[in-house]
């Protein structure tokens, strides 16, 4: 195992789940944008890899959802998640310009959400009250 195999597992098993949350997002917008980088370099293996890991962040997000305790929140984030996992459509290797906009929204909507969890991340850290 490298050793920032075993520096990521110890993260993941010491991190809050606030934490833990911000590195899908994380780890999910890397791959996003890895994703639409590789369509315009129309290299549609490393695109099909960064869509599929993009999915899967984006599906157990969505899994793991406590949809009784978070009631409206949980149904817009369920929300958020179908949303970007239909936009991958535009990360075919026929894509065009057309779904440009689209991405961008998709995108930016994600990092918007992300930037969230990572604020609240660091409000629990170090905030007294929490």
């Amino acid at each position: 195992m490298k050793e920032s195999d075993i520096y990521k597992q110890v993260a993941i098993q010491t991190s809050s789940p606030a934490a833990l949350v911000v590195m899908l997002y994380e780890g999910a917008i890397r791959n996003l944008r890895d994703a639409a980088d590789a369509v315009r370099q129309k290299d549609i293996e490393r695109k099909r890899q960064s869509v599929d890991r993009a999915v899967a962040i984006l599906q157990h997000l969505q899994s793991t959802l406590d949809r009784e305790r978070g009631a409206a929140v949980a149904a817009d984030l369920a929300n958020l998640y179908n949303y970007v996992i239909s936009g991958l459509c535009w990360v075919l290797p026929d894509s065009t310009l057309n779904h440009s906009k689209r991405q961008r929204n998709c995108l930016r909507s994600f990092c918007l959400v992300g930037s969230s969890w990572r604020r609240r991340s660091l409000y629990r850290r170090t905030s007294p009250f929490s």
